[in-house]
């Protein structure tokens, strides 16, 4: 067997602190590598050294000082930790071993959602019909059915920036005015058909596919909740068997010739019963701690893998009774929910008496993230 390597984890939010967490118990020396001080995982006691930086120099060099013994394993948490890698991608693969292909096109590909789209056709997977304006003018005269939702090309930073993942719009001249607000920020958008009825169909896999291209670990589920609601990330997100979402999300993965992390979304459309592509993520998702406990452990095998040892393929993990909870976002979208009158008491509470909940950031063992987490929280509120 291979020896282990350290490990070094690049953003330390609710994914970073999880992959922390689940190398760190099994005894693998993990340097955690955040760019703030808001960011919580660095207060986790399964890091052995903790560098705080944001500048993509001083990031290579506190990756060149992990490495000064050897080669080690890197996981990048987050979108702009992938692009870190992808812009520096030679120097990075000289340092580490990372879940990613070995071809950078590959995950291009599947980050902009501009060259998604014709690789889901290869694949014969079904997309809402999208159209790509390149101006306002554009945007008016599509032929696409409102109401309509205006998204970034690639990327986390457009939440970052306007706090949702996404514009609704109503009608073509609603899109074109949210059109025109993304472009002044900097941002390429695709207009895309909403899929009606969709906000409690949206299912996603998490697989980590081995360096022989074989899938690994599959993980699959339900968001159950978001925040904001309807079009935010998740908080609250439960397993359950769903072999098509499974089938579909490896089909397209492999049609595209992926190794790594991934995370597939679909909806369901209740028009026709298909499920439809929503986005393709190439790092593990916000709820992917789900999937890093004792119970099942995608990052030990994806870990495992990297370093070169023989890894067999798990069996999907999709137990029914298993939940992620980010208890905070999901108080603030739930009482949405509940001033609008589309949640009720019951339906709140039964994420919350599943028998097998995963907390998205407190651990009886690793108790001062949860700590720290409230002042990210205050970050965000301010």
């Amino acid at each position: 067997m291979s020896e282990s390597r350290p490990a070094v984890v690049f953003g330390l939010l609710w994914a970073g602190l999880a992959l922390a967490r689940s190398l760190g118990r099994r005894g693998i020396d993990v340097t955690g590598i955040a760019s703030g001080q808001h960011e919580f995982g660095l207060r986790s006691r399964y890091l052995r050294r903790r560098v705080v930086e944001s500048e993509h120099a001083a990031v290579l060099g506190a990756l060149r000082r992990s490495a000064a013994g050897g080669p080690v394993v890197l996981f990048p948490e987050r979108d702009a930790h992938i692009a870190f890698c992808l812009e520096h991608w030679d120097e990075v693969r000289s340092l580490a071993a990372i879940p990613l292909p070995d071809d950078p096109e590959v995950v291009l590909r599947l980050r902009r959602k501009e060259q998604l789209a014709g690789l889901a056709e290869a694949a014969g997977v079904d997309v809402p019909r999208t159209a790509y304006p390149e101006s306002e003018e554009a945007v008016r005269s599509l032929d696409l059915r409102p109401p309509l939702l205006v998204k970034p090309v690639e990327g986390q930073e457009f939440a970052s920036v306007f706090g949702r993942k996404l514009f609704v719009a109503e009608d073509l001249e609603a899109a074109a005015r949210a059109w025109h607000t993304a472009r002044d920020r900097g941002f390429a958008t695709v207009v895309q058909e909403l899929i009606p009825e969709a906000e409690d169909k949206v299912y996603s896999l998490f697989t980590y596919i081995g360096q022989g291209g074989e899938p690994l670990a599959n993980v699959v589920g339900r968001k159950v909740r978001a925040g904001p609601p309807r079009f935010g990330t998740a908080a609250v997100f439960e397993l359950g068997p769903e072999p098509r979402v499974l089938e579909i999300g490896l089909r397209l993965l492999r049609q595209a010739g992926y190794r790594g992390f991934a995370q597939v979304e679909l909806a369901l459309d209740v028009r026709d019963g298909d499920l439809k592509l929503l986005e393709v993520n190439t790092r593990p998702p916000q709820w992917g701690g789900i999937a890093m406990t004792r119970r099942f452990d995608v990052a030990r095998i994806a870990y495992d893998d990297l370093c070169g040892r023989d890894v067999k393929p798990a069996p999907t993990f999709d137990e029914e009774g298993v939940a992620w909870i980010y208890l905070a976002k999901d108080l603030w979208s739930s009482l949405e929910l509940a001033r609008h009158r589309e949640l009720g008491a019951r339906a709140f509470a039964a994420p919350y008496v599943q028998p097998k909940k995963v907390r998205a950031i407190f651990a009886a063992d690793d108790p001062l993230p949860a700590l720290a987490s409230i002042a990210y929280l205050r970050t965000k509120v301010a």
